[in-house]
């Protein structure tokens, strides 16, 4: 993953300095007015947005970013129901209003080019050209939060793995007894006897018992299912057997 970029020089910055700094640089960084225009944009932002800085620069932040909620307002962006949920909005706005920085902010945000990406937010107040702006800086933290999801997966499957290893093995042996006293019974009972149809049941249901264990030793992913309050695992989309 890339260095967190942070700034701690509280002087007064030029635009052009200011871009030779943050376009060397390998996480995507913009700056932002009071207005929400994007003023600067470094080429780490135009490659993660997939645009030219042509298509960036001037443009209010969320219809530069491609949020999906720039439009839901006439006004724009900042003005959709949507918009006082916003995390990355009230990040800027925060420092922009308070002059304090934000450090390692995470929040979701959904771009109508590549959907839904999980973002780390940090943001600086300075000044550039005398004016009081915000650098804001993004990381992207998709792919690694989906690799952290699916170790929790691999994590949480060998649990049940090992769990139901156990159950099953202690199950399977009175089941096994269950069963062969259940086929010994049936043969020395004499035709037509009354008991018989109620250990053609008991045999049923041993041998149901048995499919289900079968099943649980070949889980082979992690899914659920409602229960109650709460979940269940949801043996027969978890399991290779079918």
């Amino acid at each position: 993953m890339p260095k967190t970029f942070q700034v701690t020089d509280s002087g007064i910055h030029t635009s052009e300095s200011l871009l030779k700094v943050i376009d060397a640089l390998p996480i995507s960084i913009a700056v932002i007015n009071k207005n929400r225009t994007i003023l600067l944009a470094n080429e780490a932002t135009s490659t993660f947005l997939g645009k030219d800085k042509s298509h960036i620069l001037g443009q209010v932040s969320g219809k530069a970013f491609g949020c999906i909620h720039h439009d839901d307002a006439p006004e724009g962006c900042g003005f959709g129901s949507d918009c006082s949920k916003c995390i990355l909005r009230q990040t800027v706005l925060d420092t922009e209003i308070l002059q304090k920085p934000h450090h390692m902010v995470e929040t979701s945000m959904i771009f109508k080019e590549f959907g839904e990406r999980h973002l780390k937010i940090f943001t600086l107040p300075i000044l550039l050209d005398k004016e009081r702006v915000v650098l804001l800086s993004l990381e992207d933290m998709t792919e690694a939060k989906e690799h952290e999801r699916t170790l929790v997966e691999k994590e949480k499957l060998s649990a049940v793995m090992k769990t139901l290893g156990a159950v099953c093995h202690e199950i399977n042996q009175p089941l096994m007894i269950v069963q062969g006293l259940t086929e010994i019974m049936m043969q020395d009972l004499p035709e037509g006897h009354g008991q018989t149809e109620n250990l053609m049941k008991i045999k049923e249901q041993v041998e149901r018992m048995g499919s289900i264990t079968k099943k649980l030793m070949t889980i082979t992913k992690y899914r659920t299912k409602p229960y109650l309050k709460g979940e269940i695992i949801d043996i027969d989309s978890s399991s290779s057997r079918p």
